[in-house]
């Protein structure tokens, strides 16, 4: 599930351009560049120099992509937890984020991590997808023997699948630092289940959808997203017995082919890059240490 790290790019891009964002944690220098003329993120790109050196490089793609040292805004919680310099995967060496924006509507958010002691070396790229005010860099709770901070992020996998992208559900997914990768963290993604009586309310909001009163057969047939928000829900918090359960009290009695939605739900939840960890979650029982190895790297650590 680990793919491979993203090459630096060679070629020395354009030097008329100057650094917007330059920031020094000797002996290492980032720095951020766009050219503000073209206003287009042709020669968008960041560098890394060590003693004067360059290296690593990395260039935009596409028009529009801009490179930001740490977090994309100042103002973000999450700023002062990843300035340059600052361990944040809990190993002891000092860290670089680079995020990185590439633009369009609600997509896409890319945060680079680089550790920059004696030894520079790129740990991993993680892919937050949609949004660029969802993922989180969060400290670790009070009992964690970890150091260094989770990420937050969202797995959009069933993003305008049946539904609009506004009621599209995401459910949260945990990563950690570990054993040389990010990893989903089962252990902190579980949760306890939800009261009977909270399930049996969300399961009649889905049964008494206005829309599923025409009836029909599935999936031409209207059927509220909040089903399989909540089933998401509750498979990634590690209660898939009570997702399956909860299919069964909400499906609208006037709406034909719930077999159908579940054969289309399992393929599309396959699809996800974190189904194999969260899969793994759901089918062993919560494990008593902390720092469960037994999750794959995370998909999006690139």
């Amino acid at each position: 599930m680990l793919a491979g790290f993203a090459a630096p790019v060679h070629g020395d891009p354009p030097v008329q351009v100057i650094p917007h964002q330059e920031e020094t944690v000797a002996p290492y220098v980032a720095r951020i560049y766009f050219d503000s003329k073209e206003k287009d993120g042709s020669d968008a790109y960041f560098e890394i120099l060590k003693d004067g050196k360059r290296v690593y490089v990395q260039k935009a793609k596409e028009k529009s992509e801009k490179f930001f040292i740490g977090t994309m805004y100042k103002d973000d919680p999450d700023a002062a937890m990843v300035k340059m310099g600052m361990d944040i995967t809990g190993d002891g060496q000092p860290d670089l984020v680079i995020s990185e924006w590439l633009g369009g509507a609600n997509c896409c958010l890319l945060f680079h991590v680089f550790e920059i002691g004696p030894t520079f070396k790129k740990l991993g790229t993680i892919d937050a997808e949609f949004g660029d005010s969802g993922p989180h860099f969060v400290h670790p709770d009070k009992d964690s023997k970890s150091t260094g901070l989770n990420v937050q992020i969202y797995d959009w996998t069933f993003a305008n699948w049946n539904t609009d992208f506004a009621d599209s559900p995401a459910p949260k997914v945990i990563l950690r630092f570990s054993d040389n990768a990010y990893r989903v963290a089962p252990d902190l993604m579980r949760t306890p289940a939800p009261a009977a009586n909270d399930l049996a309310t969300r399961a009649a909001v889905v049964r008494d959808n206005a829309a599923s009163a025409k009836g029909g057969a599935w999936p031409d047939a209207k059927v509220s997203p909040q089903l399989w928000d909540t089933m998401l829900d509750l498979i990634y918090s590690g209660h898939a017995d009570d997702a399956w359960k909860f299919l069964d009290a909400a499906w609208p009695s006037k709406v034909q082919g719930k077999d159908v939605f579940a054969r289309d739900f399992r393929a599309q939840l396959a699809k996800s890059p974190y189904w194999p960890a969260v899969g793994a979650m759901n089918a062993t029982r919560p494990r008593a240490i902390k720092n469960d190895q037994s999750a794959s790297p995370s998909p999006a650590t690139k």
